[in-house]
C-alpha cells in the first residue's frame, strides 16, 4: 500500500468512526476498553499523534470482539479517495459540510432542515462548509 493509500484508508476510518462514535464509544465500555477512543481523539484534536496508530488499535480490539467491519467500516477498506467522500460536482446552490479538522472523508450535505451546521464528533466543532 503506497503512503497516499494509506492516508486515504485513515482519513476514510476516521470518517466511519466519527459518524459511529457514540456506538463505538459503547462496544469499546463494554470492553472496558474507551481509554484507546479517548487516544485516538487526542490524536486527531490535537495533532499529537498520528491517528493512524490508535486507529489501527481500536480496529484490532473491535476485530477480536467479532465486529467484522472494525473500526475502518466496509466502504472505508473498498472506496476509493479521488477527493473528499461524497463531494462530487455540486450544484449552485448545494452545500456541503466537511472536517473542520482536516483529518477525515466525512461529508454531510446541507438540508433544508438543518437548524444548525453539524459538529465533528472528535472535536466538538462545526464542520466547515463549502458551496458549489
Amino acid at each position: 500500500m503506497t503512503e497516499e493509500e494509506s492516508t486515504a484508508r485513515v482519513r476514510r476510518g476516521l470518517s466511519y468512526v466519527c459518524e459511529h462514535l457514540d456506538a463505538l464509544r459503547e462496544h469499546l465500555a463494554e470492553l472496558g476498553r474507551t481509554e484507546e477512543l479517548d487516544r485516538l481523539k487526542r490524536a486527531v484534536v490535537d495533532g499529537n499523534e498520528d491517528p493512524a496508530t490508535p486507529l489501527d488499535t481500536i480496529d484490532r480490539i473491535v476485530r477480536a470482539d467479532g465486529d467484522a467491519r472494525g473500526a475502518y467500516g466496509a466502504s472505508a477498506r473498498t472506496v476509493p479517495e479521488p477527493g473528499p467522500v461524497g463531494v462530487g460536482p455540486a450544484a449552485e446552490a448545494e452545500v456541503a459540510f466537511l472536517c473542520p479538522l482536516g483529518a477525515c472523508a466525512r461529508v454531510e450535505w446541507a438540508e433544508p432542515t438543518m437548524r444548525e451546521a453539524p459538529r465533528c464528533r472528535m472535536g466538538g466543532v462545526t464542520l466547515r462548509w463549502v458551496k458549489g
